[in-house]
């Protein structure tokens, strides 16, 4: 117990350390700087070519949610169809399965019929009478 705090102590200390060569500036990192907040102006694209421009990345924009909206159907569909095709299949092969189960009970209980009417016409061999028992 004695040990285990200054454990503790010791990893929230190396936790909490900076560690050199981590923190590096935007610059140094490649990244395009912030926009400059000077208001509205900046964020808007001033002239008509920036306005067409704006129409045109918005019309493609546009043209990209509707591919993958009818790609999502397309999938939708294509996923109901192959949960009704699974659930047809496991339907067919419980319906053969039970049919299995059926007939494999029709031959146990004929089976049982045969056996008890062997066993009645054949008192000698439930006595294990080796020599009146025709096997």
């Amino acid at each position: 117990m004695k040990r285990s705090r200054p454990l503790a102590l010791l990893a929230l200390a190396l936790a909490a350390a900076p560690v050199p060569g981590i923190a590096q500036s935007v610059a140094d990192m490649g990244l395009p700087d912030a926009p400059k907040s000077d208001g509205a102006a900046n964020n808007r694209p001033e002239g008509p070519d920036a306005e067409a421009r704006r129409k045109a990345l918005n019309q493609e924009q546009a043209q990209a949610a509707q591919a993958q909206v009818e790609d999502f159907n397309a999938r939708q569909r294509a996923r109901e169809a192959t949960i009704a095709t699974e659930t047809a299949r496991q339907e067919r092969e419980q319906a053969a399965f039970g049919e299995a189960v059926r007939q494999h009970e029709t031959a146990v209980r004929d089976y049982e019929a045969a056996r008890a009417q062997w066993e009645a016409s054949n008192p000698y061999c439930k006595r294990n009478d080796p020599v009146k028992c025709p096997r």
